[in-house]
């Protein structure tokens, strides 16, 4: 069934009224949520799940499926590093809300710049929006470009795609994507500007997830108040977090750099690398006293728009290039994604909608 419109209020008349025709349930991303825990409530009986969203606290019978959000800006912080090494050494993440969800990216995205590029500069900021804002989108890019990055990671969904576009036709950034690939979704497969200037994205794989989810739902292993994760995985096969094709920056994003990328995806599959990320918080355990593994600049102070030569000129002669990334990116045009799995025993439908 198709919910008349990506609303709470959609989902509420939704998935109530088809709990009682199936055995399991489970919904994607934030809308769905208020109805699933509703129909969880009341059906104690009866096993939820829920992916791209966490209850806080845990409903006892919805399982929350997640990405490992520190590992995504983890990886694009990696590579932000390793691109920025030889252009300016700045590099920035726009987040959106701050929030424990978005602050995962944040410091994981810092901290993957550490591992890759000692000497950058990893800044971030909070919009505190998801949706487009022309006047704040106008604020930040003005304020990263008066910081002189040259790679940027979009953490803020569809604002954060909205001020990488400019930031790439305009001033030259680089950008990385998240969710989808947004080459392929938001630069509309190189048809819109900046399109050279996209590095890659930090795809989240549902399929990986839900075909999981089902598998361990047939073998009665899945628990509910609980929180599975899913997160970057040396076979590409089995790995809910990847990164998209080079498509037009493989001048940039070469192929001994995407050699080498796999090579940090292994160390993180093995263990030898960690984010150093606080789940519950979304704060950095490896900071020191500071909770934030970036450099946080404010959209409300008052030096926010200065350029900040004085403090880069130490930094040598790095430069230029920012990027976009979207926990909400092609998705969130509003494609839906409909799974359904029938078996003897059990009966499952699965409503699913995918936006990012």
């Amino acid at each position: 069934m198709t919910p008349s419109s990506e609303t709470l209020g959609a989902y509420s008349g939704l998935i109530p009224t088809k709990t009682g025709e199936n055995d399991f349930m489970m919904a994607l991303g934030y809308f769905p949520s208020k109805a699933i825990q509703t129909a969880a409530n009341e059906n104690a009986n009866k096993l939820f799940a829920i992916a791209d969203f966490e209850f806080t606290p845990p409903v006892a019978n919805i399982v929350s499926v997640m990405y490992s959000e520190d590992q995504i800006g983890y990886l694009a912080g990696l590579l932000a590093g390793e691109v920025a090494k030889t252009r300016g050494g700045y590099v920035a993440v726009i987040g959106g809300v701050d929030q424990p969800s978005v602050r995962r990216q944040v410091n994981g995205f810092g901290s993957g710049v550490k591992v890759s590029c000692s000497t950058c500069k990893a800044y971030g900021l909070y919009s505190g929006t998801f949706d487009q804002d022309a006047a704040v989108s106008t604020t930040v890019g003005t304020l990263l470009v008066n910081h002189k990055v040259s790679v940027v990671f979009n953490a803020a969904s569809i604002f954060g795609t909205m001020t990488l576009k400019n930031l790439t036709t305009q001033d030259g950034v680089y950008a990385i994507g998240s969710g989808s690939d947004e080459w392929v979704t938001n630069w509309a497969y190189g048809s819109v500007p900046g399109s050279e200037h996209v590095l890659t994205s930090v795809e989240t794989d549902y399929e990986i997830l839900v075909k999981s989810v089902f598998q361990s739902v047939l073998r009665a292993n899945l628990t509910g108040g609980s929180t599975v994760f899913y997160g970057v995985n040396s076979d590409p096969t089995l790995s809910a977090i990847k990164l998209a094709p080079a498509h037009e920056a493989g001048r940039v994003f070469t192929k001994d750099l995407q050699t080498k990328m796999q090579g940090y995806i292994d160390d993180m599959t093995k263990g030898k690398l960690t984010t150093g990320v606080d789940h519950k918080s979304g704060d950095s355990r490896t900071s020191g006293s500071s909770s934030t593994s970036v450099e946080l600049l404010s959209l409300t102070d008052s030096n926010a728009n200065k350029d900040k030569n004085k403090d880069q000129g130490s930094q040598g002669n790095q430069e230029s290039s920012r990027k976009n990334g979207s926990a909400n990116s092609a998705l969130s045009q509003g494609w839906p994604l409909y799974i359904w799995l029938w078996s003897v025993l059990l009966t499952i439908q699965i409503v699913a909608v995918v936006h990012l």
